[in-house]
């Protein structure tokens, strides 16, 4: 019940996020984009995140089960915390992790399982959705971590902190051009991932999720401002099959 309880939340905000965001890209989009272009591949891609996204998740839970790892974490003192300061630290806590999930998959070693991703050739919405099965289990793991090790996560908590990354996903790929104001300094946007997805040489910058601050405390932060209103989109080639890209080999 409580997986199924999980998979609701996510489901009920996916569809909300895509209803709103998708007339937001109509209405206002940031650049021209052919949906069309590549429209198969970016829903076999979706297919498979829906379809792998939980068995990345069951993987994770594996690892750390044959580890022991709840006995280790039992008398964490923020299992004891609040709700809502639990959730708020699963947010950090998370993003600081991605950061660096997400820029080891910028090196050469994790590079293959992030390639996929960068095969984006026109960004809205539904492109974000390329990901690779290896992508999945290492953004995964540390998800998993925080939210039902460290934290101890209810199942309610659990569901609103998947569905807040449900809607982050699909957020930073949407083709609008938004303006925040002083929120864009603290917050991650559109324009700010949409840089990241830009012209070669600046896809190992702008590497956070929700937060900008771990951008400018390591190095990698490219102001949107900086770089005008119009920039080459950057797409690595596809040279491999799709099931080596969907492997993440």
């Amino acid at each position: 019940m409580t997986i199924l309880r999980e998979q609701a939340f996510q489901t009920i905000t996916f569809i909300l996020v895509v209803l709103i965001v998708d007339c937001l890209e109509r209405l206002r989009p940031a650049f021209p984009v052919n949906r069309r272009r590549e429209l198969p591949l970016n829903l076999l891609a979706m297919a498979a995140v829906i379809l792998l996204g939980e068995r990345a998740k069951i993987i994770a839970h594996d690892l750390f089960k044959f580890i022991h790892l709840k006995s280790f974490l039992s008398h964490s003192s923020l299992t004891s915390l609040p709700g809502p300061a639990k959730i708020i630290l699963a947010i950090v806590f998370t993003d600081f992790s991605l950061y660096w999930v997400h820029r080891a998959m910028h090196g050469k070693l994790l590079w293959p399982t992030h390639r996929f991703h960068h095969s984006i050739g026109e960004i809205w919405w539904l492109s974000g959705a390329r990901t690779s099965f290896t992508h999945l289990c290492l953004f995964a793991a540390p998800q998993v971590f925080i939210a039902y090790y460290l934290l101890d996560l209810s199942s309610f908590q659990i569901g609103l902190a998947l569905s807040f990354a449900v809607g982050i996903n699909i957020w930073l790929h949407a083709n609008i051009r938004v303006n925040l104001g002083f929120f864009e300094e603290i917050l991650v946007t559109p324009n700010y991932h949409r840089i990241h997805h830009g012209a070669e040489g600046l896809t190992d910058k702008n590497l956070g999720f929700v937060f900008t601050i771990w951008d400018k405390m390591f190095g990698t932060y490219i102001c949107p401002k900086s770089m005008g209103r119009d920039f080459p989109l950057f797409a690595e080639p596809v040279k491999k099959r799709l099931l080596r890209l969907f492997a993440g080999i």
